[in-house]
């Protein structure tokens, strides 16, 4: 089955030397770790390359929800084709459903809204059944391998916060990080060749946590510029190499503690903070791995970072058939 994913290869990250807030560079240098919030201007836009000819065509575009680390307003969404909006039943993701059976060359979805992105930290959540983060989707397997290695490397411990700190040094210590190749977060296959990107990382996390009985939500969205390389303006591609992952594990009485591994792995300066913590610099678009989308996609859909299209029920080439842009206005930087 073809996985959108799997389809590019690429480069990120537009990056910068100086943080602004309005039309003000900071005279200081930006500490990444004590930035408390980023204020944004987003306009996220697909469009089409070469569209199929005669063809049932379903788009989905995933909405960023709303949320105490992340404030959207002014969501507007602009497109010749009619839209409703839906929701995903079993992890609640919204987004925009479109159908048509006619695409143009350099037609466009543009959808604009501001972003307030909060620095994240142990959050409390009443309403979440942790036990229902216990289930693993199908690329977060565990072997005898695995559990073998997490039996050896927690041995007795069993506070849920000791447990997560162990397996996230195990992790960064012995894995590679390669920035260039979309993967699709295998669990067994991250442990057995050591070298992957962001989700790859989260897989195993997730896996070996989960192992131990600890439940684990994974979220999904588009990494942006850190705080104190970003631009008054610059736009990324929405695609699998800017999309980027981080986890939650609950730690007991309906908490639950942000862990980003990956970035750990990049930033070794940041491996204390990203161990409880998840810096502004991302755009969280959805919650779950193995979603079925509303109304359903054929093909199966791994995350939901970004827009996504089916002709016929077989995915649309990203790069060939398609392109997904995000442009950012930096408006304010809280430090």
């Amino acid at each position: 089955m073809i996985n959108r994913r799997e389809f590019v290869i690429g480069s990120l990250m537009l990056t910068g030397y100086a943080a602004m807030e309005g039309s003000n560079v900071f005279a200081l240098p930006v500490n990444d770790a004590k930035v408390k919030a980023v204020s944004m201007k987003i306009t996220c836009t697909m469009e089409v390359l070469k569209p199929p000819r005669n063809k049932n065509i379903n788009i989905w575009t995933p909405i960023p929800p709303d949320n105490s680390e992340q404030k959207i307003s002014g969501l507007s969404v602009k497109s010749r084709m009619q839209y409703k909006m839906t929701e995903d039943i079993s992890h609640g993701n919204r987004m925009l459903f479109f159908n048509t059976d006619k695409l143009t060359a350099g037609e466009t979805i543009t959808m604009k809204y501001t972003m307030v992105r909060r620095t994240a930290d142990v959050v409390e959540d009443r309403g979440e059944r942790p036990e229902r983060h216990l289930e693993p989707s199908e690329w977060e397997r565990w072997d005898d391998n695995i559990a073998r290695y997490v039996d050896s490397l927690v041995v007795k411990e069993s506070d849920p916060v000791r447990i997560g700190r162990k397996i996230y040094d195990a992790l960064i210590d012995s894995l590679n990080y390669i920035h260039e190749a979309c993967g699709r977060g295998v669990s067994i296959l991250m442990f057995e060749e050591k070298i992957g990107r962001c989700d790859e990382f989260h897989a195993l996390f997730r896996s070996m946590m989960m192992y131990k009985k600890i439940p684990v939500k994974w979220e999904q969205g588009i990494a942006l510029p850190y705080p104190s390389v970003i631009k008054k303006s610059g736009e990324v591609e929405a695609d699998c190499i800017n999309a980027h992952s981080w986890v939650k594990f609950h730690v007991g009485d309906n908490k639950w503690m942000p862990v980003d591994v990956s970035e750990a792995k990049r930033r070794p300066d940041l491996r204390d903070f990203y161990f409880g913590k998840l810096a502004a610099n991302r755009i969280k678009m959805s919650n779950g791995r193995g979603i079925t989308l509303n109304p359903p996609q054929k093909s199966p859909m791994n995350t939901f970072p970004y827009t996504y299209a089916e002709a016929d029920g077989m995915p649309l080439i990203y790069g060939h058939n398609y392109k997904n842009r995000m442009k950012y206005e930096a408006v304010k930087i809280e430090a």
